[in-house]
C-alpha cells in the first residue's frame, strides 16, 4: 500500500516537472502560448487528481502535497530562467522567496481542489 501511495505521488511530481520544462522549453525558444499558460496553473490541481486518484489512502493529503513541488519548482525555474540572462519579476534572493509564496497559497486551493476531486471520482473504482 505504501509503495502504491509513493508511486501516485512521484507520478504526479512528474507531471508537475513535465509542464515546467515545457514551460521553460517555450521561454528558452521565446514562444508564448496561451495554452501552454493555462496548462502551467492548473498543472497542481491536475497533478493533484492524479495522485489523488491513484493512492489507495490519505486522498485529499497526497494530492494537498502537490502545493509543495510546485512551488519550488516554480522559485527553481525562476532563478535558472534569471542566471540565464532573462528578466524576470521576482528576481532572486527576495523575490525566490515572495515567488514560492504566492505559489504556496495558490497551489494549495488548486491541489486541495484537484485531490478533492480526484478522491471523488475514484471512489467507485479505487
Amino acid at each position: 500500500m505504501k509503495s502504491r501511495m509513493i508511486w501516485a505521488w512521484l507520478l504526479g511530481v512528474a507531471l508537475l516537472l513535465a509542464t515546467f520544462a515545457l514551460w521553460l522549453l517555450l521561454l528558452r525558444m521565446e514562444v508564448f502560448s496561451q495554452w501552454a499558460l493555462v496548462l502551467l496553473w492548473i498543472s497542481p490541481a491536475v497533478a493533484a487528481f492524479v495522485a489523488s486518484y491513484l493512492s489507495p489512502s490519505y486522498k485529499i493529503i497526497l494530492g494537498s502535497s502537490m502545493a509543495i513541488p510546485t512551488a519550488v519548482l516554480a522559485a527553481a525555474l525562476n532563478w535558472m530562467v534569471q542566471i540565464q540572462g532573462f528578466a524576470v519579476d521576482f528576481p532572486v534572493p527576495d523575490g525566490g522567496l515572495i515567488l514560492f509564496t504566492v505559489v504556496m497559497f495558490g497551489a494549495v486551493v488548486l491541489s486541495t481542489l484537484g485531490g478533492m476531486l480526484g478522491m471523488a471520482v475514484s471512489r467507485g473504482g479505487h
